[in-house]
Formats: C-alpha cells, sequence, structure tokens
C-alpha cells in the first residue's frame, strides 16, 4: 500500500506559510518476511529487487514482525517532504521486553528510495552512504525468544568502551 498525505499526491499548502507547496511523501511498508515468496538467503538482493520496482521519489518503509511504528513515525513520514536518497530512523531495541544498553539506541536506514543499493548477505548496508536524512521519532524493535545468533564480543565487557565512546560521539554531535 502506498501512503499519501493527501489520496490525489496533490501539492499542499503548508499551514504555517501559505506561500509554500509541499508534496507529500510517498511510501509503502513492505514486511520483507511476508512479501517475499521464498526463503531468505541473501537480504540484500531481495531489498534491492524490491527496490527496482519503485517509481522514482517513491520510498519503502521497511517493517520486521518484531517492529512497530509508532502513529507518530508514520504521520511525519506522510508530511515528510522527500529530499534524501535515504533516511536513518531511530530504533530502539528490546529483547524480551528490556532495555540492552549496548544495543542503544541505534539508528538504520529504514525509509529507502531506488537511489540507494543494499550490499551484503547479512546486516546490510547502504550504497551509497551519504548523504541520508535523519528521523528521531524511534522505530520500536522487540525481539522475543532466544537470539538466532550471538553478536558476541558486543555483549561482553570489552565492548564497554566502545558503547561509551559511541555515546560520547552521540552527544558531541547532538544527537
Amino acid at each position: 500500500m502506498v501512503c499519501n498525505r493527501n489520496d490525489n499526491s496533490l501539492p499542499y499548502r503548508n499551514r504555517i506559510d501559505d506561500n509554500s507547496w509541499h508534496y507529500p511523501m510517498r511510501f509503502q511498508i513492505v514486511d520483507l518476511e511476508q512479501a517475499w515468496w521464498g526463503k531468505i538467503e541473501d537480504f540484500s538482493i531481495v531489498r534491492n529487487r524490491f527496490l527496482e520496482t519503485l517509481h522514482d521519489g517513491d520510498y519503502i518503509l521497511w517493517k520486521s514482525r518484531d517492529e512497530e511504528f509508532p502513529e507518530s513515525l508514520v504521520d511525519y513520514i506522510r508530511r515528510l517532504k522527500p529530499y534524501y536518497p535515504y533516511y536513518d530512523i531511530l530504533r530502539i531495541n528490546l529483547v524480551n521486553n528490556q532495555w540492552v544498553e549496548w544495543a542503544n539506541p541505534r539508528y538504520s536506514g529504514s525509509l529507502v528510495s531506488n537511489r540507494v543499493r543494499y550490499k551484503g548477505r547479512l546486516h546490510e548496508e547502504l550504497v551509497p552512504s551519504k548523504p541520508y536524512g535523519k528521523i528521531d521519532i524511534p522505530i520500536i524493535h522487540n525481539q522475543h525468544g532466544p537470539r538466532p545468533y550471538n553478536s558476541g564480543w558486543k555483549q561482553s565487557m570489552a565492548y564497554r568502551p566502545v558503547l561509551a565512546y559511541k555515546k560520547f560521539m552521540d552527544v558531541m554531535i547532538g544527537r
């Protein structure tokens, strides 16, 4: 389903500034596990196939079965003026309803246009990586049950200085 600010996708006037016109963000929410017909061996290939079907100016908002989108996030995206090839969205990660320090907070490129592609089988990355926009209304990712993989050193004491540095950098750049 494609989401628009209004049904006919015509430009609309900003309520605050009646002299400017804005075009609504056209996007569709795609859950790969439901939308893809088979077992996913390489996430980049599958994501890129979806991106190839997009019209210029349209976006995909990726969703997993264990993610929740606050209504305020979806409303914000509907009003967003499309500009960047993709948008990093803040993501709050929970494991069995519990905050896990080593996994939070993170940004992920969840809102993407056909101007980017993915590379990497698992934990894929976007190419080109810059420029991009940022959205601070978070996606809630709540993984239940056993972890399908162990992220290893991120859960160890050795990761704490790296985590401290990352959080320090977030503060320094104003995130």
